[in-house]
């Protein structure tokens, strides 16, 4: 990325900042450097020091207070004009965690041991401009790879966009189309994203999917098109998009849901109703269920155990194990969450 040169003497730190930012911008970033205490350090980041920003773009600053800083600071916004400047207070001892957390984790371990906001944070921090750093911030600061972020994240996404194509594919199978066209166009842009995170675009905002696809292979040439495949499905071609997706997707992109095996809690009962259920938790608590979840709560409430009601129910929706056992995951939990099932001992699958 191209570096303006300073500016204004005695301003070196803009000669970090972006070619064409605005003055304004330059000018805001100023003003609150002036107010950075003694001992703290402030860097900028987000997208404008990415190359995405507009006129109506965030100033996003992070200060990182030095090591026994006894000072509490929430997340500070404030306006300019049109445009907000965002200031969120970091300490070092945090940032260090966020450090190992990163060096510590093999890429297999990715999809369960870090999340997004782990990521933005990390990668911004690896591409921040040290407007003004201690030698203590900078360590840490030295310790962010741009490198192993993108690595990471590409990994990341992959499973995120084998998470959105299970459960876009088992609500095509409830027959929930327009549920399954837009969890086909997350799949789709999580898919994208992780191949432009591979490449070097490893921003962690979905939203700048097709910014970052244009400026890796140009607006509207064949390589953005292959890369954004899928982002705009509709109805009619959901079925074609899902099976192209699916190919594009690794196998073991995604882990099996969690892992538990779920049971109904001592004292549930299913009581039908129509073409859903009510879930009563004694005299305590009662809940509607339906589609997927209704379809397995209905095995276990059988005697199925958990591995059965899920091969069962994949069965009928003519879908796979891995489908449902992702896409009934983070619904199940929800319900044990509640009381209304308990983990069983359900033995290997």
């Amino acid at each position: 990325m191209t570096r303006a040169q300073p500016r204004t003497p005695g301003a070196a730190w803009t000669g970090l900042l972006p070619a064409g930012l605005g003055q304004d911008i330059v000018d805001e970033m100023g003003a609150y450097l002036e107010r950075v205490p003694d001992g703290a350090s402030c860097v900028a980041t987000g997208s404008l020091i990415e190359g995405f920003g507009n006129a109506n773009s965030d100033i996003d600053l992070y200060v990182i207070q030095p090591s026994g800083s006894t000072s509490v600071n929430p997340i500070a916004i404030g306006i300019r004009e049109s445009r907000y400047v965002d200031v969120e207070y970091l300490g070092p001892a945090g940032l260090h965690r966020l450090a190992d957390t990163f060096r510590d984790t093999t890429l297999d371990e990715v999809p369960g041991a870090l999340t997004l906001r782990d990521f933005d944070r990390y990668y911004r921090l690896s591409v921040a401009a040290r407007l003004k750093v201690t030698e203590e911030a900078e360590a840490v600061l030295d310790r962010c790879s741009v490198e192993r972020a993108g690595v990471y994240f590409a990994r990341w996404s992959l499973a995120q966009a084998a998470a959105y194509l299970s459960r876009a594919t088992v609500a095509r199978a409830l027959g929930d189309v327009p549920r399954a066209v837009v969890l086909t166009r997350q799949a789709a842009a999580w898919r994208a994203t992780s191949q432009l995170a591979g490449d070097g675009e490893a921003y962690p905002r979905l939203k700048w999917v097709t910014v970052k696809a244009a400026r890796r292979y140009g607006a509207d040439t064949p390589g953005y098109r292959s890369c954004l495949e899928g982002c705009d499905v509709t109805p009619g071609d959901l079925a074609a998009v899902l099976t192209a997706l699916r190919a594009r997707v690794a196998p073991g992109a995604a882990a099996d849901g969690d892992g538990t095996p779920w049971t109904l809690a001592d004292g549930v009962t299913a009581v039908p109703h129509g073409d859903a259920a009510h879930l009563i938790l004694g005299r305590k608590a009662i809940t509607r269920v339906d589609g997927l979840v209704l379809m397995l709560v209905e095995a276990l409430a059988e005697g199925d155990p958990w591995a059965a009601a899920v091969k069962r129910t994949a069965e009928q929706l003519t879908v796979s194990f891995r489908d449902v056992l992702t896409t009934a995951a983070p619904l199940m939990r929800e319900l044990a969450d509640a009381g209304y099932l308990a983990s069983g001992n359900d033995g290997d699958r």
